[in-house]
This record gives structure tokens, sequence and C-alpha cells, in this order.
């Protein structure tokens, strides 16, 4: 019983000492504490606080539109054939198909991009649309 009493009193004591002394203690200045935060949590601050900037609007190439349904998937994939790994979205507003293209930055790269569709659909233009929302509303 008194080993244990001893063994105790001799833990508490040098657990005290060890944590007692701040002045080495690199994390810790003035009483307060320092956190050493990862540089990559910043970056990926940056990315969302963008992305959520910009998640109302895209800027897209307005492709084809037709009130046939058949004739815009059809222009779906010849524009698919044609360039592959862009990505499209067809969308429907009374009494239109609608088929648009990409997902741009900003309005030089779409207008880039549309010198290149121009060619093979002569009616394309650069839109600004919003997403969740039909477009024009």
């Amino acid at each position: 019983m008194k080993n244990i009493f001893l063994f105790t009193i001799i833990f508490t004591l040098a657990f005290k000492f060890a944590f007692s002394d701040t002045k080495n203690d690199s994390t810790s200045q003035n009483g307060s504490i320092l956190f050493f935060k990862d540089p990559r949590i910043d970056v990926l601050e940056k990315i969302y606080t963008y992305k959520k900037k910009e998640i109302d609007k895209s800027i897209r190439v307005h492709v084809f539109q037709a009130t046939n349904r058949d004739a815009v998937f059809n222009a779906k994939a010849e524009f698919s054939k044609k360039f592959p790994g862009i990505p499209t979205f067809v969308s429907y507003q009374a009494p239109n198909f609608k088929l648009r293209a990409g997902e741009f930055a900003n309005t030089k790269e779409a207008q880039n991009f549309l010198k290149q569709v121009k060619p093979h659909f002569q009616s394309s233009f650069v839109i600004e649309e919003n997403q969740g929302k039909a477009p024009g509303k």
C-alpha cells in the first residue's frame, strides 16, 4: 500500500513537471497554442470557394436545336463522333430540344472551341446558362 501511494505521488509530480515547462514546447507561445496546418488544405479551400461561386452558371456552346427529339439525339451522336470527350447536355424548353456542349471556365475558351464546331454546326453559338434552372427562366 505504501509503495502504491509513493508511486502515485512520484508519477503525478513527474507528469506535472513534464507538461508545466512550456518555454521549450514548439506548439505553445505566450500561453496560446499554435496549430500547424497542411498547405494542401488552403488549396482545397480555394477550389471549394471557386466552385461555390461558379456553381450557378456554366459557359457552353449551343450546338443544335430542333422540335424533333430524334433530330437532337442524332446531332448529339454526330457531335460526339467529331468531338469525343466533350460533355454534351440535352435540354427541353417547349417546344424545342437543345443540344449544348462543354463546360468552359471563361468565354474565351468557349469562343476558341466554337471556331472548331462552326464548320460542322453552323447555327452554334456561345451561351452562359444557369444550372439547375431551365434556360431562359
